[in-house]
């Protein structure tokens, strides 16, 4: 049952946005109980969750991305 801290990180960012599976966040769960470097790691990610959810902050999609590229070559 124990995993290893790659594969707790790599539950903690799917927890984050909502990708884990039941199973998995239990797994995290008992992980970040025995382990203290996992379970700041994922007090920070819980943080930095909140912080982007408050700031509303939204993905650029890849029109805007070119758009912006295409803005950046004209300036130089």
């Amino acid at each position: 049952m124990m995993i290893s801290c790659e594969k707790a990180a790599d539950i903690c960012n799917k927890k984050q946005y909502k990708e884990a599976s039941w199973w998995q966040v239990v797994k995290l769960r008992f992980h970040i109980l025995i382990c203290k470097t996992c379970n700041q790691f994922s007090t920070k990610n819980t943080k930095f969750t909140t912080l982007c959810d408050k700031a509303n902050l939204q993905m650029i999609s890849e029109e805007e991305k070119k758009t912006m590229k295409k803005e950046l070559e004209k300036q130089f």
